[in-house]
């Protein structure tokens, strides 16, 4: 069991910790840059980070288009380092 915790806290806790980061900073950004309400800045940010893109829920503007951008980037990132873990 010891050993199942430490491999567990070495290696895939800081991806679920990266996962919830990316979550938190994605639904902050478009609250502030787009004026979005919680809850729309929680589905932008999982349909970004998912890929599905259904279709945006408020029309983004210039800072909002290059979040989006930066969030599609990071959860490439955040993926590829929990197929790398």
């Amino acid at each position: 069991m010891r050993r199942f915790t430490k491999r567990f806290v070495r290696r895939e806790f800081p991806v679920i910790v990266a996962a919830l980061a990316l979550l938190a900073v994605g639904v902050s950004g478009y609250h502030v840059l787009e004026g979005m309400s919680l809850l729309d800045a929680l589905y932008m940010t999982v349909i970004t980070i998912s890929t599905v893109g259904y279709e945006e829920v408020h029309p983004l503007g210039a800072a909002g288009r290059a979040f989006t951008i930066f969030i599609i980037v990071a959860g490439a990132g955040v993926v590829a380092y929990f197929l790398g873990v």
